[in-house]
């Protein structure tokens, strides 16, 4: 039997709402309001970003909830050929689209979502506005080993320096819905090269104590969080500063961030769903270690 490697990525979730007034609730409270909708036949499809999402699946576990979330591609339409010969478009009928799913487990102790990685399927970008509604607004985090993320994103650590390397996408939709300029002008110049692989060496001026050029952009940081989900990252070393103490240290974003990869047998040309099932339980079971680390103890203080 034919098998393929799947690997896992893990999201910490916050779910914010910018009326002060507003009453709190958490990302277990916006899936479980989508979890409501599926389970009472009730249509759970959004348009986000020019595509339409659904819930295929979804059902409540004893940590939370696991789902599958479908896209429906009705442009960019591959063609289908052997090699060597013709080329010619998938009969579709008018009122079908292609669908990309992308199956996921949600664990309620940390607000945590494990993703079944498809650059064809939703984004974590995207999956955040799924389970996001009224209001709410729900991000999703990726976890970084050794709580690296945690320490970049607070307002007194600065990027001194980034080394950063990025595949071309073979999808074209993934350069859609793009927000940030960093991110545009990578966009700009994977388009009008042609290049495989664009590396990128970004530095502040070291020998000055002038916050403004001795490190890269503030909003660089969040620029970066919206780079791993728009393309595939090689690499991206940043030598990270605290402004309070001028201690500077490296963080590497590819090698510390928390994946799970495993082989799955395939039925036909898909995976079986039972063992991405057993592949997403398994994940939190070999991670757990390092998701104690990130998130803290349940008993105890957590980082969000």
């Amino acid at each position: 039997m034919k098998t393929k490697s799947y690997n896992f990525d893990f999201y910490g979730c916050n779910t914010r709402n910018a009326d002060i007034g507003a009453q709190i609730h958490s990302p277990s409270d916006m899936l479980r309001s989508v979890y409501n909708l599926h389970d009472n036949l009730v249509s759970t499809v959004k348009e986000i970003s020019g595509s339409n999402y659904e819930i295929r699946d979804m059902c409540e576990t004893d940590y939370g909830f696991r789902g599958i979330i479908g896209k429906h591609r009705a442009t960019d339409l591959p063609h289908v050929a052997i090699p060597g010969g013709e080329e010619r478009e998938i009969p579709i009928a008018p009122n079908e689209n292609l669908l990309e799913k992308t199956h996921f487990a949600f664990h309620e102790d940390f607000q945590l979502l494990i993703v079944q990685r498809n650059f064809y399927g939703i984004s974590s970008k995207n999956l955040g506005k799924f389970f996001s509604h009224r209001g709410y607004v729900t991000i999703l985090n990726p976890v970084i080993e050794g709580t690296d993320l945690q320490q970049l994103i607070q307002g007194h650590i600065q990027v001194k320096t980034a080394d950063i390397a990025i595949a071309r996408p073979t999808n074209p939709r993934l350069f859609h819905d793009v927000e940030h300029d960093f991110n545009n002008t990578i966009i700009a110049s994977l388009r009008g090269t042609g290049t495989a692989t664009l590396r990128l060496q970004l530095r502040g001026q070291a020998k000055t104590q002038d916050p403004e050029r001795r490190y890269l952009e503030g909003s660089f940081k969040r620029g970066l969080i919206e780079m791993f989900d728009t393309f595939d990252v090689k690499k991206c070393k940043l030598e990270i500063e605290d402004e309070q103490d001028n201690i500077a240290h490296v963080v590497d974003l590819v090698a510390d961030r928390l994946i799970y990869s495993k082989r799955i047998q395939l039925v036909g040309r898909y995976p079986a769903t039972l063992e991405i099932w057993e592949a997403l339980s398994e994940a939190r079971t070999e991670k757990e270690t390092e998701l104690i680390n990130y998130f803290g103890d349940t008993e105890g203080e957590r980082l969000a």
